[in-house]
């Protein structure tokens, strides 16, 4: 059993699980969830760790649908390598490039959050995810109150996520070009 954050970085370190854990980073990367790529370099996770693909988090980060100026400035000051390319020859700047003109080249519209929004930014979840929340909240009756306000929290953190923001793509391309590390 885990009982603390010494253990999780005890567990990064160790050869037997340190790919599980930069998977972790990557994938937090990847969502532009910098909360949770700030925790994951908290325990050691090497910010130039790469997929097989040779892609490392601030690549996944600015390749993915949620490019987040955190998540690029965390990773950055956590010592990740702009410069580092992936299995194509392309490092973060070139694909933030790539994305901006991609982002340019289409009509402007505001940022895109996921579809479980209202028009109050409140979360409206499927028939399936109410199922489960209602299963939840009936297993945990009175207890886990914790547990289901923090599940509430995430899938609304999550939700209000904003897809391919133009302005946040700008932010990165300064950012990594002016970028002295």
């Amino acid at each position: 059993m885990i009982a603390s954050v010494s253990d999780f970085r005890d567990l990064a370190r160790d050869p037997n699980h340190r790919r599980r854990f930069e998977k972790m980073l990557y994938l937090a990367a990847q969502r532009g969830d910098a909360d949770l790529v700030a925790e994951r370099l908290s325990w050691g996770i090497d910010p130039n760790c790469a997929s097989l693909r040779g892609r490392t988090p601030l690549i996944a980060n600015v390749r993915g649908p949620c490019p987040s100026v955190r998540v690029v400035r965390e990773l950055l000051a956590a010592g990740a390598d702009l410069t580092q390319p992936d299995e194509t020859g392309a490092c973060a700047l070139d694909y933030a490039r790539r994305k901006l003109a991609r982002l340019q080249g289409r009509p402007d519209r505001a940022a895109r959050t996921a579809p479980s929004l209202d028009e109050n930014a409140q979360l409206q979840l499927g028939p399936e995810e109410q199922a489960e929340l209602d299963r939840l909240r009936r297993e945990c009756g009175g207890q886990d109150r914790d547990y289901l306000h923090t599940w509430w929290h995430e899938r609304l953190r999550a939700a209000r996520r904003l897809f391919n923001d133009r302005g946040q793509v700008e932010r990165i391309v300064e950012l990594l070009e002016g970028w002295e590390g």
